[in-house]
C-alpha cells in the first residue's frame, strides 16, 4: 500500500498546472510508463467536470490498462482520481493547486494505492519512491516545455 505526499512550489500559475494535469489525452507524450491515454467520457456535475479515462501503463512485459474517474474542479483548485477498473485494488490520487502569486503556485499531491497483481505490487512497493519522483519530474519538465 504505497502512500506518498508531496508539496512542490513551481514557477507556473495554478491554472497552468491544473490544465497540464487535466490534459489526460497527452500523458503518453511525457509521463514515464504511460503507453497510451484516452478520455472515454465526460460530463458536468455541479462545479466539477467528471472524466472517465483509460491509461495504459507498463514496462517491458508488464502492461496494464486501468480506467479511472477524474473529478476536475471548475475553479481549477483540485483534481481527484479514483480507479474504476484495472490492476488496482484501489487507487486514490488528489492534486491541489494553490496560488502563491501571479507566476507561482504550490502543488499538493497525494497518492495511495494497492495493485491486484502480486508481483507488480511487490515491485512497485520496492521502487515506488524512485518512480514517484520520476513522475513528479515529468510533470514539471512538461510545464517547462509547454509554458
Amino acid at each position: 500500500m504505497p502512500k506518498q505526499e508531496e508539496n512542490k512550489t513551481v514557477n507556473y500559475t495554478k491554472d497552468q498546472m491544473f490544465d497540464l494535469v487535466a490534459d489526460i489525452d497527452r500523458y503518453d507524450e511525457f509521463l514515464p510508463w504511460c503507453n497510451n491515454s484516452k478520455i472515454i467520457n465526460t460530463k458536468i456535475e455541479g462545479d466539477k467536470k467528471i472524466v472517465i479515462a483509460d491509461l495504459e501503463i507498463g514496462y517491458d512485459q508488464f502492461v496494464y490498462t486501468y480506467r479511472s474517474e477524474v473529478k476536475l474542479h471548475k475553479d481549477k483548485s483540485e483534481i481527484n482520481v479514483r480507479n474504476l477498473d484495472g490492476p488496482f485494488k484501489y487507487l486514490q490520487n488528489n492534486w491541489k493547486f494553490i496560488k502563491i502569486n501571479e507566476s507561482e503556485c504550490e502543488i499538493q499531491f497525494f497518492i495511495d494505492f494497492e495493485l491486484n497483481v502480486s508481483l507488480l505490487d511487490i515491485l512497485m512497493k520496492r521502487f515506488f519512491d524512485l518512480a514517484f519522483q520520476k513522475m513528479v519530474k515529468a510533470f514539471v519538465s512538461r510545464a517547462n516545455e509547454i509554458y
